[in-house]
């Protein structure tokens, strides 16, 4: 949200920031695997198993349409709508995870989860009346935040 205000939503592109926050993974990793050694493993690795370079390829893209879909929801509705996205779809899985597997859901589980969507509804309910007071005295609120 800061971003967006700070420079603008139009001067903010989603694939310059994916390229700068990926280059800085590629660095740090590559950094890692040669302070700790590990980068002759990797690649003995990869020699052994070539299939590895489709799979990573595969986790690339579907991570990278990941990323859009993240920037997208961001920038159009805010990082409240994308955090009730993702604590929901992770409530889901629990959920799932749950019916499917079998896994039980211990009550203080139940009362931690309860507690985490209070304070997120609590949240997105407190800057809907924000907006709208904002909205009813004139402020002229775009409705994006």
């Amino acid at each position: 949200d800061k971003v967006y205000q700070q420079y603008g939503k139009k001067n903010v592109d989603p694939y310059q920031m994916m390229l700068g926050v990926n280059s800085s993974a590629i660095c740090i990793t590559t950094a890692g695997l040669i302070i700790t050694g590990d980068l002759p493993v990797v690649w003995e690795f990869i020699t052994a198993n070539p299939i590895v370079l489709r799979y990573n390829i595969i986790t690339a893209i579907t991570s990278a349409s990941g990323q859009l879909c993240i920037f997208y929801t961001i920038k159009e509705f805010g990082p409240i709508v994308f955090t009730i996205i993702m604590t929901t779809r992770q409530m889901f899985s629990i959920c799932i995870s749950s019916i499917v597997f079998g896994h039980p859901i211990s009550l203080k589980a139940f009362v931690g989860a309860a507690l985490v969507f209070s304070v997120i509804f609590y949240q997105i309910r407190r800057k809907y009346n924000a907006r709208m007071q904002r909205e009813g005295s004139g402020g002229g609120g775009s409705g994006q935040n």
